[in-house]
């Protein structure tokens, strides 16, 4: 993966294909699942974090009012419409992750917000009950041991954010939007309501959370820079794009420049630099739409002695060894079997991985784990994305090496 040398330029890509979204579910039934202590704990060190932010941002104080009490929203329609009142009571609770849970695209998610309610229409009056969940994907916010820690600490506020707006702006439009009201108001018997202003296209959100994430970057001591990648200057959805030049970071260059990624669209993605140029490279999951590469530029950290080896440790995975992952993913072979193979080839040095130090036992295999590995034999995410999961594996004590 790495390509084109520089002295100048040491980097680490990842894709996060921790993608957001929010869900729709028109009923609320009694299934409600309190989170792990785990989920618990680090929900309360996020929204700590988040609220000592001294940034300027969409004001979500509505939504985080939904935490702690009922929301209550009424209004009277017109007297033309078929109905005469409105009523929305909006409680939010903070509930256990479904490892079963997917982005459309099949990627997994850091986290969810749902709206979860129940209309009700009697004498005129509807009656919204909303018991909104949010979720939080503790294992894999966790789970990521190459990442820069400045650009962990920014990507769980971005998550937190995210997640926040999903629940703000729909509370906007049942408090200020007309045309939801309107709506809502001449609702005929059985319709669903209309729960788009909640943004699950991300058409509001991604401008909101890219100022969000370029002031985090800001504040700790970095830039970020945002490129699109059109459908047009591709191949098929394969390319090669410029993306930056180390000249344009003088204060960084003297200790090295890190470059991360933050990808939306985008999957075997890459860096090389070519004389002073930072190129990217890499594929369009949809190759009909556009791809977004958010790049998140920063000195390198001073390394401790020993970090110099462990950082320079190349990844390495035959490529035969994705067909065992997808015997695994379809079955033919047992999470024992796989799981100790690959436990053999990395103490045998046929899989070389940087270092990971094991921090805690857990019995249990995340799904998302196997899900990476569906994707990687798939070819949808690249190899240092996969290792990402087996480093994890290995700190948590499931796999020894």
């Amino acid at each position: 993966m790495y390509e084109g040398d520089s002295v100048y330029l040491r980097y680490s890509t990842f894709l996060v294909i921790s993608l957001l979204f929010v869900n729709f579910i028109p009923v609320f039934g009694d299934d409600y699942i309190s989170p792990t202590t785990q989920e618990q704990q680090l929900y309360e060190k996020l929204l700590s974090e988040f609220m000592r932010l001294n940034i300027e941002k969409k004001d979500v104080s509505q939504v985080l009012e939904t935490f702690e009490k009922p929301l209550v929203i009424s209004f009277p329609c017109n007297s033309t419409d078929k109905i005469n009142q409105v009523v929305s009571v909006i409680k939010t609770k903070l509930t256990r992750f479904d490892e079963t849970q997917t982005h459309e695209e099949g990627v997994i998610t850091g986290g969810t917000y749902t709206w979860k309610c129940t209309v009700t229409t009697m004498e005129g009056k509807v009656t919204m009950d909303c018991n909104n969940e949010l979720k939080i994907n503790s294992d894999y916010i966790m789970h990521d041991v190459q990442k820069d820690s400045r650009i962990k600490k920014i990507e769980n506020q971005i998550m937190m954010y995210h997640e926040f707006l999903h629940g703000e702006l729909m509370i906007d439009a049942i408090t200020s939007s007309e045309k939801w009201r309107e709506d809502t108001c001449n609702k005929p018997s059985g319709e669903k309501i209309d729960y788009s202003y909640s943004d699950k296209t991300h058409k509001i959100i991604n401008p909101l959370q890219q100022e969000f994430a370029s002031q985090l970057i800001e504040q700790a001591g970095g830039k970020m820079v945002v490129k699109e990648i059109p459908v047009e200057e591709t191949n098929g959805g394969s390319f090669a794009k410029k993306v930056g030049s180390l000249n344009d970071f003088p204060q960084f260059i003297k200790n090295g420049i890190s470059v991360s990624l933050r990808g939306t669209n985008l999957f075997n993605t890459k860096f090389s630099s070519q004389d002073s140029d930072i190129i990217l490279y890499g594929n369009l999951i949809n190759k009909t739409e556009s791809g977004i590469a958010w790049l998140y530029i920063f000195g390198m950290q001073a390394e401790q002695p020993g970090d110099k080896q462990l950082t320079e440790t190349k990844i390495h995975i035959p490529e035969w060894i994705k067909k065992n992952a997808g015997w695994w993913v379809d079955g033919s072979i047992n999470n024992t079997d796989f799981l100790k193979g690959i436990e053999y080839l990395i103490q045998h040095g046929v899989i070389s991985l940087p270092h990971t130090e094991k921090q805690h036992n857990v019995d249990k295999i995340p799904n998302w784990v196997k899900q990476n590995a569906a994707l990687w034999y798939e070819g949808k995410i690249d190899d240092k994305t996969f290792a990402a999961g087996i480093q994890y594996l290995i700190s948590i004590g499931i796999i020894s090496v």
